[in-house]
């Protein structure tokens, strides 16, 4: 739509400048270098836009593979089997221009064995934004889904805010956390995200990623 909207203001400008009574040559010269400069300036500006504000864009959303390997080495303690896993994992699926299913991970461990950071340095590693991207949506069993009596409420808010995010930005991730007191019902709400489709209602989840911590 952005083009669009840039050629109806040059055409603008230069009917402006035509319908006028008695437009010298070098008034009319005048507007169209007026509008060829605006045209340029909207164009610079959607530029700078992309800089300053999230967007799901490569500037925005890079994999950073020599980052993860050495947030890993250098943070992660006692789970070096885990780390090399992990790395080769999101190295191969962020490398993979059409990767053929979402990229699908389950960190399993006690409280304290390191999920949730391991999260935090794929994220980072990811996003420019890390866990503050407006692209890493993080879902807590306790917190979200607390009411096993509203658990067909839950499935469809579920697909619905998954299928919307992804829509949004196919880079998205998500991080669902507590999967071991989530109702076994509500992620199987969103399997058919997670499998090897194309498009599902029109929409490619095949580059998203989902992290469950059990």
């Amino acid at each position: 739509m952005q083009p669009r909207k840039r050629h109806v203001l040059l055409l603008w400008l230069l009917f402006c400048s035509g319908v006028a009574e008695a437009l010298e040559p070098i008034s009319t010269t005048i507007a169209v270098g007026m509008a060829a400069a605006l045209t340029g300036i909207l164009a610079r500006y959607q530029n700078i836009f992309y800089r300053f504000h999230e967007c799901c864009r490569p500037e925005w959303i890079s994999f950073n593979e020599t980052r993860l390997k050495t947030d890993l080495e250098s943070k992660l303690f006692g789970q070096h089997i885990a780390s090399r896993i992990i790395l080769k994992a999101v190295n191969g699926f962020m490398s993979n221009d059409n990767p053929k299913k979402p990229l699908v991970l389950s960190l399993h461990g006690w409280t304290g064995t390191g999920k949730n950071f391991v999260s935090k340095l794929i994220a980072d590693s990811i996003y420019a934004e890390g866990m503050q991207s407006s692209f890493v949506h993080v879902f807590t069993s306790t917190l979200h889904f607390p009411h096993s009596e509203h658990i067909a409420t839950y499935k469809s808010q579920l697909q619905q805010w998954v299928r919307g995010n992804v829509t949004n930005c196919e880079r998205s991730m998500f991080i669902f956390d507590e999967m071991d007191k989530m109702h076994p019902g509500l992620i199987d709400s969103i399997k058919p995200y997670l499998d090897y489709y194309d498009k599902l209602d029109g929409v490619s989840y095949r580059k998203s990623i989902f992290i469950f911590l059990r």
